[in-house]
């Protein structure tokens, strides 16, 4: 059936299980991965691909991301915001680090983000090195996240992969079983918001066989 195949397609692209993987990302709500060492990392505009943790080869690593969720507009309106999307590159080994952002809660907020991105990854509390930037995407209403990575990588920004060339194993993909692919929607469906769901669900409805 189509919406299954749809649903195990989105299940494979919210999974990435590395092999040999001793560095552990902690992520905060919100944050929504597009790419991961040049391989994509599941970005879904419903906010279906939030993963808590991400596990990553020992070595240098590239992630890119943004930050999306539901913010106030103006009185009592909501929006659903999306940062500018950031490239991180770092170095780790055997470690946990997590990922911390501003706490934005209105668009006012996120509109000042954007303007000066900033985060840190902390190891033990304490941040560590990372070279960061914008990832261009121009007036494109669906960027193909992972062709503009590549673009980037083969530029000599500061947070290119032609810059600073990776050594890392790359992070390998599997694919789920069915109910493995179930167990995966079922999760991605209750973190989201009731305007996300509401979205899903119009947009499941219409494309059931």
């Amino acid at each position: 059936m189509k919406l299954k195949k749809i649903f195990l397609s989105s299940a494979l692209l919210a999974l990435t299980a590395p092999t040999m993987a001793q560095v552990k990302l902690a992520l905060p709500k919100g944050v929504h991965l597009l790419v991961v060492n040049e391989q994509d990392a599941g970005y879904s505009a419903l906010g279906f691909n939030h993963r808590p943790v991400l596990e990553l080869p020992d070595g240098q690593n590239q992630v890119v991301f943004r930050i999306g969720k539901i913010v106030m507009e103006s009185g009592s309106l909501k929006t659903k915001y999306d940062s500018v999307p950031i490239v991180a590159l770092f170095d780790a080994k055997e470690t946990t680090l997590s990922l911390e952002v501003p706490n934005i809660e209105t668009l006012a907020q996120g509109q000042a983000y954007d303007k000066d991105p900033r985060f840190q990854l902390l190891n033990n509390g304490q941040p560590i090195d990372v070279k960061s930037d914008q990832l261009a995407v121009g007036f494109t209403l669906s960027p193909d996240y992972l062709q503009l990575t590549r673009d980037y990588n083969r530029s000599d920004r500061v947070a290119s992969l032609k810059t600073n060339p990776r050594s890392a194993t790359p992070v390998q993909q599997s694919v789920p079983t069915d109910s493995k692919a179930d167990e995966m929607l079922k999760y991605w469906f209750e973190q989201a918001s009731p305007e996300s769901r509401k979205a899903f669900l119009s947009w499941a409805i219409q494309n059931m066989d």
